[in-house]
């Protein structure tokens, strides 16, 4: 399996503090059956150490070389932050410097000028990946507003969390209604600790089979990261 949306790498936001608990991040998803990991640290000016970002980085895919698990960096790019910083950097935060970018919206509403910052990305060859949209208080009750974002070309990533109901009922039937209607392209971990990955990956897999089926479980947790990393 490929996790795409992960925070793994120490000291840089709300992920592990300490290398050697990012260390066991990495093992635990290995025991899971990842072999392939986007670490994407937050990005948001003036609030997370994202210049410490690609240093931990590093330093981390040292220690774990000898795993069976390939390392790769992105970004999770808070939506206030996509302009001018994105455009103007492009390669640094996207997907392994693809033309994937996962971004991540306020979890109470939709900025008002939403619709023009995508397509500036568009414009751009972006590809949009709209971060856990199900934990959106303004998507929960309004189901018009995420078809809106796919119309407009976002590509959906769920987090495997909220298919579990760690978040509460409504986010996880809001999840259950973007799988059924063949909506979401990407379930990812979004671990932020070795326990997230134990706890939560698998057991979200089985139930994503349950809901859609294997095959889309299947493009949900690995096909569709496999062509986003053109593999």
């Amino acid at each position: 399996m490929i996790d795409i949306h992960s925070h793994l790498i120490y000291g840089v936001d709300d992920g592990p503090p300490t290398i050697k608990e990012s260390i066991r991040m990495v093992l635990e998803a290995e025991k899971m059956g990842i072999n392939t990991i986007i670490a994407t640290p937050h990005y948001r000016k003036s609030l997370f150490k994202s210049e410490n970002a690609l240093e931990n980085f590093m330093e981390l895919k040292t220690r774990v070389k000898d795993c069976d698990i390939e390392l790769l960096l992105g970004y999770e790019v808070y939506f206030d932050s996509i302009l001018p910083d994105v455009l103007v950097e492009k390669d640094r935060y996207t997907l392994n410097k693809s033309k994937y970018l996962l971004f991540e919206l306020p979890f109470d509403v939709i900025p008002l000028n939403v619709s023009d910052i995508i397509l500036n990305l568009h414009m751009e060859n972006f590809i949009p990946i709209i971060a856990h949209p199900e934990r959106n208080r303004s998507f929960a009750s309004n189901f018009q507003l995420i078809l809106d974002f796919v119309e407009n070309g976002c590509l959906v990533q769920l987090d495997a969390a909220s298919i579990l109901g760690v978040y509460g009922s409504l986010v996880k039937r809001f999840a259950k209604n973007i799988i059924k209607l063949n909506l979401a392209h990407f379930v990812c971990s979004d671990a932020h600790s070795a326990a997230d990955y134990t706890n939560w990956y698998l057991p979200a897999y089985e139930k994503v089979k349950r809901w859609g089926g294997t095959e889309y479980a299947d493009v949900l947790f690995f096909k569709n990261q496999k062509t986003l990393l053109g593999l």
